[in-house]
């Protein structure tokens, strides 16, 4: 017989390391449900700012209902689409500010489901709902500077939401393009719908489209679809509004309103040198409290106990977190995204099969970031254009890079969990920001629909709307240099076209277009409110802009009334002043 030859003893396969817990679809729509009803019962009625941006918001769509024309009896600098939209929902549901708001919510609630569609598509569940809920912490209904109006419940502007929710869904069509000719026309018509909002938001969308029909090998005809789809909303907007069409783009080549000190400053342009350094050190700084908990996951060879080890870097981390809290100024934190977006399009371009959606959306976030490349912040515009680039940011260190540590033998559950602290208070911060903003919300101003809490200004403005209710008739009223929302609350129409005359208006429409209109229609009453506008390059409206407006108020109206202090004095805290005309004028 022959001897069998010995064989080795088998050494049985390592155990592959747990699935990470994860909780069922449900679960997560329910977190992520719970959160947005929290946060918007947490701050019911303070997100418009009583005078800045969102009165024009509300009056414009009011007076379309009215029976007036954009571009025509209303001057208007953006896109046609979100005015109109506006109006349709007042016609269906009523005039009022909160149609808009629970309109808005609706439409917010839409953005987060389209941004966790897509980000489930680049990453895991998990990581897209913690996107979301960071979102809605951070910029979804909260108030992180003085101004109210930078949230998605009353946007200062609703093209910059309404463009943002078009653009996210022209990139999931694509996304789930299946050979078919239906989504690159749906694509390309969505984008064409975005170039009726705002010129940085269709570019952005384009941008991303564009790259997603290349990476995707949709084809010429697929091509020729969505760019036949982009330009029939245009060419429809055109045959009813003619030039209005194009919105802001004539502007943008026509008036020298871009090279303003305050947009050159938002987009830190003004010194293009130290904002660039301010980018790299802020980069250096959150790569240096990011890399403990991607230390921790690294050296961390497949543990025995990975939740015990999750636990122990989550406490690390937690430590790090706790000590270095109140040093770090969290609001500012967005400031090197321009950067870390930069690297997680150059990681998405090497990452397959998943690449293309990936790099969609990193082409997104950073299109929306050029407005603001040397100076991103998640406050003030950075509400919306910020926001791709803070989910994008959270999948790439949720889930990429933990990935990446798990394919080097490291463990991808434990680097997640030093990531936890940080992401908590990182969304702590801006809830406590929120916080202190909503605390000086005391004065309701408005009633009925139309309600909403304001900070101090709130009552001189209650004071003003108090004193034009009180006039026989309903007469016409002009607000200067900014306070539409008096017109709208109070119902009064303002004579002219105009609704503003801040600088950048005058820049836009001219100073000798908007005295012929006030000289055409003088209004019964006019309302001066204080607002220095000493970042625009134009301290005072009358004194260093709009002079001519200045000697033409002084010339045909007389003081009646004043609540608060002097307006438009260096001295004066706020206040407004109520003019009427002169009697011997006709």
């Amino acid at each position: 017989m022959k001897r069998e030859a010995k064989r080795a003893p088998r050494v049985p396969a390592p155990a592959p390391p747990p699935a990470p817990m994860e909780l069922p679809a449900a679960g997560h729509a329910a977190v992520l449900g719970a959160a947005f009803v929290a946060l918007m019962a947490w701050t019911w009625g303070t997100w418009p700012d009583v005078l800045v941006d969102f009165g024009r918001e509300l009056y414009i769509p009011w007076q379309i209902t009215e029976g007036k024309r954009l571009y025509l009896d209303l001057a208007w600098f953006n896109g046609p689409l979100s005015p109109y939209w506006n109006a349709l929902m007042f016609s269906l549901f009523g005039v009022g500010l909160r149609t808009l708001v629970l309109v808005n919510a609706v439409l917010f609630a839409v953005i987060l489901v389209l941004l966790h569609s897509l980000l489930r598509s680049i990453g895991s569940r998990t990581s897209a709902t913690i996107a979301c809920l960071l979102v809605m912490a951070t910029c979804g209904f909260g108030q992180l500077v003085g101004i109210g109006n930078y949230n998605y419940i009353a946007p200062y502007s609703h093209e910059i939401t309404h463009g943002l929710l078009l653009g996210l869904a022209s990139l999931l069509v694509l996304q789930r393009w299946s050979g078919g000719v239906r989504e690159p026309l749906a694509a390309g018509i969505l984008v064409g719908l975005c170039f009726l909002t705002k010129p940085e938001m269709f570019l952005a969308a384009l941008a991303a489209s564009v790259v997603m029909i290349v990476l995707r090998r949709i084809g010429a005809a697929g091509a020729g679809l969505f760019a036949l789809g982009l330009v029939l909303p245009v060419l429809i907007a055109a045959g009813l509004l003619g030039q209005g069409a194009l919105g802001a783009w004539p502007a943008l080549f026509a008036t020298d309103v871009a090279a303003n000190p305050f947009y050159r400053i938002g987009s830190g342009l003004d010194a293009p040198g130290a904002n660039l350094s301010k980018m790299i050190w802020w980069a250096a700084a959150t790569v240096g409290l990011l890399l403990p908990a991607f230390l921790l996951g690294l050296t961390t060879r497949s543990p025995r106990r990975p939740r015990v080890s999750a636990a122990i870097a989550f406490a690390i981390m937690a430590v790090i977190v706790a000590v270095l809290y109140t040093r770090i100024p969290w609001t500012l934190a967005a400031r090197p995204w321009p950067l870390l977006c930069l690297g997680a399009l150059v990681a998405a371009f090497l990452w397959r099969p998943r690449g293309a959606a990936a790099v969609g959306f990193a082409v997104f976030s950073l299109g929306l970031l050029g407005k603001m490349l040397l100076n991103a912040r998640l406050f003030h515009y950075g509400f919306v254009l910020a926001m791709p680039a803070l989910a994008l940011l959270t999948v790439a260190m949720y889930d990429w890079i933990p990935r990446w540590i798990a394919h080097r033998g490291g463990t991808a559950a434990v680097a997640r969990a030093g990531l936890l602290p940080v992401m908590l208070a990182f969304a702590l911060a801006h809830l406590t920001a929120t916080s202190g903003q909503l605390a000086a919300k005391r004065e309701q101003v408005g009633a009925g629909s139309d309600a909403f809490k304001a900070d101090g200004r709130g009552q001189a403005v209650n004071a003003a709307l108090d004193w034009i209710a009180a006039q026989p008739g309903r007469p016409t009223v002009l607000v200067l240099p900014e306070g539409v929302t008096i017109n709208y609350l109070a119902r009064s129409e303002n004579p002219t076209p105009f609704v503003n005359f801040m600088p950048p208006e005058l820049m836009l429409f001219g100073e000798a277009r908007m005295l012929e209109a006030l000289e055409s229609r003088p209004p019964d009453v006019v309302v001066i409110t204080h607002k220095a506008t000493h970042e625009y390059g134009f301290p005072w409206f009358g004194r260093s802009y709009a002079r001519g407006l200045g000697t033409w108020l002084e010339k045909n109206y007389r003081l009646v009334q004043i609540f608060g202090d002097p307006p438009l004095q260096p001295t004066s805290r706020f206040g407004i002043a109520v003019l009427v005309r002169n009697a011997e004028q006709p």
